[in-house]
């Protein structure tokens, strides 16, 4: 895990192979199941799973204020790597001397499969050093999300 240099990198092993992984991160009623901080909740308003498809989530904290998150997907390669602009990052319930992204980042997320498992390395690229330290808290909770749900081993779609 490191910050720096406009950038938040962050690993984790997860349960699933990478297609299921992979799907976990492109399908509506799973992305709603784990994305997002501890606490928040994720509501998909729009999610075209396809090179230049745009996402459109709204992000609810815990104290109940909202934001979009809004971005395009600039690669799809399933089961490999997924790459998305952020357009509209969260700012719900950032403190004020935060100062917040005027410029879209680049998000970059590998997957490696290890038999039953699958290695998930998400890079983040364009944010600067004050906003990167609250991504990599929202990163390392939603991974860790996405590691304890069982969205990623296709239980939660029934298989």
């Amino acid at each position: 895990m490191s910050i720096g240099d406009n950038r938040v990198e962050l690993s984790q092993l997860v349960e699933g192979i990478p297609e299921e992984v992979f799907d976990a991160w492109v399908t509506p009623e799973l992305v709603e199941v784990w994305w997002g901080p501890e606490g928040y909740q994720t509501k998909v308003r729009r999610l075209e799973p396809r090179l230049h498809g745009n996402f459109v989530f709204d992000m609810t904290s815990p104290s109940g204020a909202s934001c979009p998150m809004t971005g395009i997907y600039t690669e799809f390669d399933r089961p490999n790597k997924l790459s998305f602009k952020v357009f509209d990052h969260c700012s719900a319930d950032v403190p004020d001397q935060i100062e917040l992204p005027t410029k879209p980042s680049l998000v970059e997320v590998t997957f490696i499969g290890y038999g039953d498992k699958t290695e998930l390395t998400l890079v983040q690229t364009g944010l600067n050093l004050d906003y990167q330290k609250l991504v990599r808290h929202g990163w390392t909770d939603s991974l860790n999300r996405l590691s304890l749900s069982k969205v990623s081993t296709g239980q939660m779609r029934g298989k």
